[in-house]
């Protein structure tokens, strides 16, 4: 059966538990939706390696969510002699290859080098694609402004949202049975949801199927009060049917 785990369930300034990522299992093989600067001890924790990843969707350029992504390069092409599949949705590749990763990958030893040296790149198109009979949706979700930022909707079922602030209207139209969104203890914050905002923008059947990730630190000192209005706060290496 298919699954989705959650690799890492962190903000991006927490330590204690890897940055937001997770890995979709199907049929024997390994999505991994966001590859943090945390991935490897996120993978190690789950007794994996960069190699045993087949496919990578990144949901939008931030460091906690593609900084892994030169490891992957380096470590599988020169280590492993893999090349994993590289999903980008629309927006992404230009910010993460122009802007981010081609000062430090765009020049090897060989020479001049491309993402797509690196990975077998795929720049998606039409909301839709399919891993290993897991049917996936991405949408463009409420994180910074004017930014690609990308949730994805699972097999119809279960909505894993991104960074991003409330995004009620997506929620209600999809109507998934589970929720994954992103949430910051803080009590405001202009790029992702508060506690505050999640119990007053979404209805509360809603909140009774929302786990809460991206998540700072100081957890627990919140853990009874979501407890009595979320499903609770996902947990690293928690897994979720698909």
């Amino acid at each position: 059966m298919a699954k989705l785990t959650m690799l890492g369930v962190g903000h991006s300034e927490a330590i204690a538990h890897w940055n937001n990522n997770a890995l979709i299992t199907a049929n024997g093989r390994r999505l991994l939706i966001d590859a943090g600067y945390t991935i490897k001890f996120a993978l190690r924790d789950q007794g994996l390696t960069l190699a045993d990843i087949d496919s990578i969707f990144i949901t939008h350029v931030h460091a906690d969510h593609c900084f892994g992504l030169e490891r992957f390069a380096y470590e599988c092409r020169f280590r492993y002699g893999t090349r994993p599949r590289l999903l980008l949705p629309p927006g992404v590749y230009e910010e993460l290859w122009e802007h981010t990763l081609k000062g430090v990958m765009g020049q090897v030893g060989e020479g001049p080098a491309t993402l797509a040296d690196y990975f077998e790149v795929e720049r998606l198109a039409g909301g839709d694609f399919e891993f290993e009979g897991v049917q996936l949706s991405y949408f463009q979700n409420c994180h910074t402004p004017d930014k690609p930022s990308y949730g994805l909707m699972m097999n119809g079922h279960l909505l894993f949202s991104g960074d991003t602030r409330a995004i009620p209207d997506i929620v209600t139209r999809l109507q998934p049975r589970t929720i994954l969104h992103d949430c910051t203890l803080s009590p405001w914050n202009p790029v992702h949801a508060s506690l505050s905002e999640l119990r007053e923008q979404y209805t509360v059947e809603q909140c009774q199927r929302m786990w809460l990730m991206s998540y700072e630190d100081h957890w627990q000192d919140h853990e009874q009060a979501v407890a009595e209005v979320f499903a609770g706060f996902a947990r690293q290496g928690q897994a979720f049917d698909l």
